[in-house]
């Protein structure tokens, strides 16, 4: 590749130009997104309803801890918001972006302090099933986690790439410019 290169000239190019081909989505796409806030702020829901029934959450899970857990899942409503509004992709990848490097600090912090109860969560499974997911517990959660945490880490640093790279197509796009 010679110093007069381009962004034309580069591997990724066609990946971006084609995500840039995607940024604006359509009605279904958009209904999807609102589905996927229903989704969410039923996982969250789910959740509080096993911690006020003494499950998965250990002793040592505070308020603060409750705090960062269920603010860091209800903020992922947030990127389905923005593209179910604005219905760009490429604006709601910003706050993935963000969603992502919130998971990542509150998800570090969960890992380091573990305030979680999984190893007999297979209990309020009906008795027909309990055998199948007593297999479940701290230390397995604790691996799924960690691998979660680093799909995150990558997945942050690619949106991250895509949202400037696909960024700078639409504008210069708007602008006219060739290529």
């Amino acid at each position: 590749m010679s110093g007069a290169s381009t962004f034309q000239d580069l591997p990724w190019t066609g990946h971006v130009r084609k995500e840039a081909d995607k940024d604006l989505i359509g009605i279904g796409e958009r209904v999807g997104n609102a589905i996927a806030i229903a989704f969410i702020v039923f996982f969250a829901a789910l959740l509080y309803y096993l911690q006020g029934r003494g499950y998965i959450f250990s002793p040592e899970f505070s308020d603060v801890d409750a705090v960062l857990l269920y603010g860091v899942i209800l903020f992922g409503i947030v990127p389905n918001i923005v593209r179910a509004i604005t219905g760009r992709r490429n604006l709601g990848r910003l706050f993935d972006i963000i969603n992502g490097l919130l998971f990542l600090v509150v998800g570090t912090y969960f890992l380091t302090k573990f305030p979680f109860h999984f190893d007999d969560l297979y209990t309020i499974l009906p008795d027909d099933i309990q055998d199948l997911f007593s297999w479940f517990n701290d230390a397995v959660f604790r691996l799924l986690f960690q691998i979660a945490l680093i799909i995150t880490a990558l997945s942050a640093v690619y949106q991250s790439v895509m949202y400037v790279l696909v960024r700078s197509e639409l504008r210069r796009r708007a602008s006219g410019g060739s290529g």
